[in-house]
Order: C-alpha cells, then structure tokens, then sequence
C-alpha cells in the first residue's frame, strides 16, 4: 500500500476504510504524545501518511512572549503502524513543541494532537510534569456518588457563573475556575445571601454540568477584552481552556486551577460532568488534519467534508483511530482530572459501539461504575457514517449500555413546547391531547408507547431547558403573553415555572436543568446566546434573591426526589410501580407511586396531580393517611395530615404532591 502518493480525498476515504490499512496501520499502543522524564522525554506521532516528521522545541508558547525562540529541530524515525518517533535527552519540562509533517504533498506546522498542556490560544503544546500541577492532598480526592440512583444535573457555563458584579467573588476570580474556590461568597459581599459555591451547595444538586473546558477555539487567550463563547469548537481535546485561567501563557497554571476547581467542587458534595464535543473539531486546519489528512473526518460523495454537526465538518468516530482516540482521552480526564461524567454533545454523530466501548473503559476504571455518560441523541444534519455504523440517536438508544442516557427532547416539548417555535405551547401553557404523552414522560418512556424504546428509566434525561434555544422563563413570557416583558416579576409565570419543574422533577430519570431556570433566568428573549455578550450570558445574582420563592420551590423539590427512592432508581421495575388515576378532567392527571419500606422511604405512596387548567378542581382520594408535602405553590417542610378528607382541592397551574404514611 503506497501511503506517500498525493491523493484526492476520496481515495484516501477508501483506502482509510479498507481492511488493508486497519491491518497495517491501526495502532494499539496507548503512547502517543510525549512521555516525560527527568532524564528524557520520548515523543510519539502517528502519521501512517507522512513523508517526513520534525519535532520542534520552543521556549515559549508564542512569538509575542519575552525570551521568544526555537531551541532546537529534531528529525523523527519512522516505525511500526505508522508511528514516528524520537527521544529527546535532559530535563525538558515546561519547553513547548510542535511537529512539522509532510503528506499528501503538504508541509504544515501543528500542535500535537495528544497534547496534556498548551501554550496561549493552543497553538504550541507543552511538556509537562502533570504531578507538580496538582493541589494539596490532591491524591485524597474524591467523590462518592451511588451509581444506581439517578442525578441531579445542573448545566452552568464557567464565565456565566461568577461574572456578575453581584456575585460576591473577588475581582480577579470572576469568570474563572478559580471562582469554584470561593466557599463562603454571598451577594455583593455582605455575608447574608449565598451566591456560587456556598449556593450550588445549599441547593441540593448532585453534579455541575460544565459547558465546555477543554482548549477551544473561539476566545483569544491573549487578549484582556471582555470576550464570551460557549466554547463547542474544540482545539485541544485533552487540555483545560486557558481563558479560564488567571494566566493564559503558563501551560500548567490551567491546569492547576482546573484541578482546584474540581477539588474544591468535590469537597462541597458536588460531582463534576465535562460537556465534550468529539464529534467535530473548531476547523479543517486542526491538528487532525494536518497530522493524517482526511483520516479522522468523514467526507460525502463529493469528496467534501460532512457537516451533521452543522460547524462545517464531522469526525469520524467509527475509524479505529478516532475511536481509539475517544474513549482515551475521556479515560484520561476521568483519571488526571476525577472528572465524574461525561455529556456528549450531539452524540448521534456517534456510532453506538464507540459510545460503548467509553462506557466499558470508563466501567473498568478504579471507581468507574459511578462515571455517568449521557448525550444528545441527534444530529444537526445528515452524515455519511461509514463501516454500517449503527448512530447513536434516540430510536436506537435500545442498543446503548446500561448507565448512557440521553436527554429527552419529547419531555421536554411536551411539558413546554416547541423549542424550535416561541409561540408553540406546550401542556403547561395551554395545548390539547397531551395527557397521554405527559404520562409517557412520568415513566421515562419505559411504557413502550413511543417509537424509541430505552431499556430503564436509567436510559433517560429528564429536562426542559439548557444553554441551547429559549431559558425556560422567556419561553413562557413568549408563549403566556401577548407582549412579553422578560425582566418582570410576573407572578403568573412563577406559578407556571413551579409546574414545569414539579412535572419534570417527578418524572421518571435523571433531573437536569440550566443554571438559573430556578431563579427565573432570562436571555432577553435570544435563543442562541453563543457568542452574545457576557452582560446578556452571565447569571444575575441580584435578581436570584427576588425569585428566592422559586428558588425554595426547586430545592424542595430537589429535596423530595432525595428522599423518595421510586424518582432515582434506575430499574425498569419502578415502572411498575406508577399507577395512573383516571380523572375525568382534560388537562389534569393524576398518578400514585409505590415507595420502597426497605429503602427508608418515609411515605408508602405519593399521589401526584398534575392540573393545568386556569380553574382549580377538586379529586377523590384514595384510601390511605395523606399529607400534603407540596400545594403548588411550596413545599411544606411540616407536613399536614389530611385527617378525615376524601378530596382535595388542586390549585389552578400546579402541581400537587402528597405522601402516604408508611405503616408502622
């Protein structure tokens, strides 16, 4: 097979695909990159492509900095499966380098795809001691979370979280990692009302969901003006954001302040997901493509690049090298970094035995079982997945492992409505002959009614809101009034937000939800905020507290999902365990769910109505001592029993919930 021609890109596609080059070239070993050494470093690349390879060391990370030069260029052997190599002796930590690599008749200059560190802006990677970048006691850390319940799941994006002068975290830290570390911050600093870490943790979550934080593309880390990208443009799989950081140009002080993040996360009883976004890279000029030319990218039947991800160009995850690619480099951050899951983004341009091979590497690691993987399970486009690839989209979620969900874009709309269509209503805001699919989504989808079929409630997320189209309150502003005034305080839509968080907080799965939607977080009316400007992105800590009623609504609810097993369990059996009331009311819908007495679940029963008529209505109760845990409107803390009721009355938009003693 001759590897050094000039080819067209369609030619290459075929001989990537034939069985042929997977014999001769596919390689196994886990050692690509740089290995450090006090007393040699050792590089490795594959490049089964290239004519030639050079590593080039720097003692910078650019040609801006102080002291800026090449130190030295070495040339690199060619060996087995494609794989160049070479050793470079003396202590060489903290030097940056990049390879220069001719194929397919191109000379071009790249940073390392399997990079640990970087320079600014990611363009030169760096040799690092990844032991003299951890914190104290750093090797104690850990989180503990039992894996055979579900998750609650908070989506916040790093700049967003502390950026707000409100905040109460020091200057210098605003937007950063290091804002995580703050323990006790509380509105401008006045020590009453908590804000970011102190909140996240009164607030009962299990895990943050971070928006991106490896290396991307679109900020420049260089630069000291207000910038603002949700990040979904990889550059640097394997390497934190340095915009992040307090300083860019360090390629370890990222990754120290990453960790510190994590650590300081951990200790407050907080999981920490990392999106991740395999299934397209920032550009066509990455490190892929210049390292193996049209190796890691599908083309279509013109020889172009694919755009399912809608960015232009789409990865190939089915090729062994890619795939190889994935699941190690999500194994490292596991390992490096005690990330405690992973969101796929747009996880339908992934092939279902890419998705389960992460699950089984992520299963064998110490404490694996407890990583959580869940994805969106659809694409933006077409792709041409080649080696009959089966995609990981919703109506094949049967074929995903145990412990990969999705999220649930039908409870989603159901609930709310279109998230395509402002004004589209959903059952909350006023649209007819749902009731049969609500009930579909308080059993996770497990009732066989639908034409996607997840194997438990384990399979799915879920949710009615994320970074993606409208916050949950502007999408009732549009959709509950004529002209909507995002900024108020409308007291109507509060009681419609509590409904939409009792419905989907009582369903069946794990909770998520975007950062904010509990304190009524508005974009204005933008559904695509991605690059708008922080002011419009950032959470508003002051307008937190002048929603603390809603606030203490989700953290109850949040609460009774803790103490009530039947929400968490991830086994298909809980199903069973629902039994619908027949109510004789369009719009209204009513359920019991058996608790489990070996589990320590104070109630026997709950009883769950859901009303969404402008009217209240009165329901027969069931046989039984029943207290009201939550009116709609709040939790009660102090529980009433209902003595010698055989109705009660549900309360117009609102969601009910009461408890049936366990017999003693």
């Amino acid at each position: 097979m001759d590897l050094e021609r000039v080819r067209k890109p369609l030619e290459w596609k075929e001989i990537f695909d034939s069985e042929e080059f997977e014999k001769n070239y596919h390689y196994a070993g886990n050692d690509l990159g740089f290995c450090y050494d006090k007393e040699a470093t050792k590089f490795k690349v594959w490049a089964p492509t290239a004519t030639s390879v050079q590593l080039n060391l720097f003692r910078t990370g650019s040609d801006d900095e102080l002291k800026a030069a090449c130190i030295g260029e070495i040339k690199m052997e060619r060996g087995d499966y494609g794989v160049w190599s070479c050793i470079v002796k003396g202590d060489i930590e903290g030097i940056y380098y990049t390879y220069t690599i001719t194929s397919n008749g191109c000379t071009l200059e790249t940073a390392d795809v399997y990079a640990k560190a970087c320079g600014v802006n990611g363009k030169r990677s760096m040799v690092v001691d990844l032991s003299k970048t951890n914190p104290k006691n750093w090797e104690k850390d850990y989180y503990r979370y039992d894996s055979s319940l579900q998750p609650v799941l908070y989506e916040i994006h790093i700049k967003d979280f502390s950026s707000n002068i409100h905040s109460g975290i020091k200057e210098e830290w605003r937007g950063k990692y290091l804002a995580f570390t703050q323990k006790n911050s509380t509105l401008d600093g006045e020590g009453e009302k908590p804000t970011c870490l102190a909140y996240l943790k009164d607030l009962g979550i299990t895990h943050v969901h971070l928006m991106p934080v490896f290396d991307f593309g679109s900020v420049d880390e260089s630069s000291d003006s207000d910038q603002f990208n949700w990040g979904y443009d990889p550059l640097n799989y394997n390497v934190p954001e340095g915009s992040y950081a307090t300083d860019a140009f360090d390629g370890r002080v990222r990754i120290h302040e990453f960790k510190e993040m994590v650590k300081s996360l951990h200790e407050a009883g907080i999981g920490v997901v990392m999106d991740v976004v395999y299934n397209h890279t920032h550009n066509t000029e990455s490190g892929f493509q210049s390292t193996v030319p049209y190796y890691y990218y599908r083309l279509n039947e013109e020889g172009k690049f694919s755009s399912g991800s809608g960015c232009g160009n789409d990865t190939a995850s089915e090729r062994y090298m890619f795939r190889k690619y994935m699941v190690e480099s999500v194994c490292y951050w596991a390992q490096e970094y005690h990330i405690d899951g992973f969101r796929f983004d747009l996880m339908g341009l992934h092939d279902i035995k890419t998705m389960n091979t992460i699950r089984t590497a992520l299963n064998e690691l110490p404490g694996g079982e407890q990583i959580i993987m869940y994805g969106e399970p659809w694409s933006a486009g077409d792709t041409p997945m080649g080696k009959r690839a089966v995609p990981a989209l919703k109506k094949n979620v049967e074929y995903l492992y145990d412990n990969i969900a999705i999220f649930c874009d039908d409870t989603r709309d159901i609930i709310k409505g279109s998230v395509f269509d402002k004004l589209d209503p959903g059952f909350v805001n006023g649209k007819k002959d749902l009731e049969e699919k609500v009930e579909s989504s308080v059993c996770a989808w497990c009732d066989d009614k639908a034409d996607f079929h997840p194997r438990n409630p384990g399979q799915i997320i879920s949710y009615v809101s994320s970074h993606d189209n409208f916050t949950l309150w502007d999408k009732l502003e549009y959709t509950l009034k004529p002209a909507p005034r995002f900024s108020d305080h409308d007291r109507k839509i509060v009681q419609v937000n509590k409904m939409v968080a009792g419905i989907y907080m009582t369903c069946l799965g794990a909770t998520f939800f975007q950062a904010g939607e509990e304190f009524a977080r508005t974009k204005m009316g933008n559904d695509n905020s991605f690059n708008s400007s922080t002011q419009l992105n950032q959470l508003d800590w002051k307008r937190a507290y002048e929603f603390e009623g809603l606030i203490k609504y989700y953290k109850g609810l949040i609460s009774l999902r803790a103490e009530f097993h039947g929400f968490r369990e991830k086994n298909r059996e809980m199903v069973s365990n629902i039994k619908f009331i027949k109510t004789k009311k369009e719009g209204m819908i009513a359920f019991l769910m058996k608790g489990d007495s070996k589990k320590c679940d104070k109630w026997n029963r709950l009883l769950i109505i859901y009303n969404a008529n402008e009217q209240k209505y009165h329901l027969k109760l069931p046989k039984g001592n029943w207290n009201i845990l939550s009116d709609g409107r709040k939790i009660y803390k102090h529980y009433g029993l209902l003595e010698r009721r055989n109705q009660i009355t549900i309360y117009p938009k609102s969601v009910m919930i009461l408890g049936e003693e366990q017999e003693e």
